[in-house]
């Protein structure tokens, strides 16, 4: 999400760290410390649905920020946030975060329009998962995973799927066979590869598109 304008700016004060997968940032009721600024890493926000069930609600690559509860006026966190995809970050303390927003300018700007995003992806995968398919949602989720790390191999089981999406181990492996034999993936071992990614983007749902369009409006 930073620019370079930006990134100069707080280079003093910001702290390159590695994310390992599955580590978990923030629990519900952690107090919130430090934003981070995912650079090739890619951090799922979720929500416990009961004790054996969660569900990612969004997902923060370079595009966004961890940790924007607190910018909105939070001071502990209200969701899990778990590392999914490995890589690096640049870690913010909180004070100097504060610091910096406080005075208008590109940075506040920033992040205003990154809440925003936030919040349209958070409010479109609510619809998304009560409403669409699976084969839908999945589409949508390589999609969204693909635009974050850059790349069209995605490292995940069906189980960390199921997980995130909410739904049975079983329809994933339904809807990820469907689209292996529809040469659209290719899957194994907790590797997929994007084949047709045209007929990937027909086989989602407009979720996708919305979100999206949401982020690149203050990313360009």
């Amino acid at each position: 999400m930073l620019v370079k304008t930006e990134y100069r700016f707080l280079w003093p004060d910001l702290e390159r760290v590695t994310l390992r997968s599955d580590t978990t940032l923030y629990a519900p009721g952690d107090a919130i410390t430090h934003v981070y600024f995912p650079i090739d890493s890619v951090v799922s926000l979720l929500y416990k649905v009961d004790e054996s069930k969660t569900v990612e609600v969004a997902m923060e690559g370079n595009e966004g920020v961890v940790g924007l509860v607190f910018y909105m006026g939070g001071v502990k966190s209200y969701n899990l946030s778990v590392v999914r995809d490995s890589g690096t970050a640049m870690r913010l303390d909180i004070d100097m975060l504060a610091k910096y927003a406080t005075a208008p300018g590109p940075l506040r700007d920033l992040l205003n329009k990154s809440t925003h995003a936030l919040i349209t992806q958070i409010a479109q995968s609510g619809i998304c998962n009560r409403f669409h398919s699976v084969d839908a949602r999945l589409a949508r989720w390589l999609l969204m995973t693909r635009d974050r790390i850059g790349s069209r191999t995605l490292l995940a089981t069906q189980e960390t799927i199921a997980r995130i999406l909410g739904v049975r181990r079983s329809s994933v492996t339904d809807s990820a066979s469907t689209f292996q034999q529809q040469k659209i993936i290719d899957y194994s071992r907790g590797r997929i590869d994007i084949i047709d990614q045209r007929r990937l983007l027909r086989s989602s749902c407009t979720c996708y598109g919305i979100i999206k369009r949401q982020y690149d409006s203050f990313l360009r």
